[in-house]
C-alpha cells in the first residue's frame, strides 16, 4: 500500500481593493418622516405626524402664528389638544430648524 501526496494549491486571502474602516462604510440614515414644525403647512403636518389630523395640525399652526416658531420640540405640548404622549410618539419626526 503506498501514500500518495497531494498537494493543494492555496488561495491567497482577498483583499479589498476598496476597503475602508468601519466607521467610514456606516450610511446615515434620512428620516424622510421628519417635518419642521416650524415651517410645516397643517397639510404637511397632518400628514407627517403620529395622531394629528386637520384640527390639531390647524391649532398647531395658529399656534405657531401667535406665538412665533416653537423653541423646543416640548413645547408642541402647549398646543391646546396636543398632550405629552402626542410629542413622544412624534419625538423622532420632529425637527425645529
Amino acid at each position: 500500500m503506498s501514500l500518495n501526496t497531494f498537494a493543494f494549491a492555496q488561495t491567497p486571502p482577498q483583499i479589498e481593493q476598496n476597503s475602508m474602516p468601519q466607521t467610514e462604510q456606516q450610511v446615515t440614515q434620512i428620516n424622510t418622516n421628519a417635518v419642521n414644525i416650524n415651517t410645516a403647512s397643517a397639510a404637511e403636518l397632518q400628514d407627517k405626524l403620529v395622531g394629528i389630523g386637520e384640527k390639531k395640525a390647524q391649532a398647531i399652526v395658529d399656534y405657531r402664528t401667535k406665538n412665533g416658531n416653537f423653541k423646543s420640540i416640548e413645547q408642541l405640548a402647549e398646543v391646546s389638544g396636543i398632550g405629552q404622549a402626542t410629542v413622544e410618539k412624534n419625538r423622532a419626526n420632529i425637527v425645529l430648524e
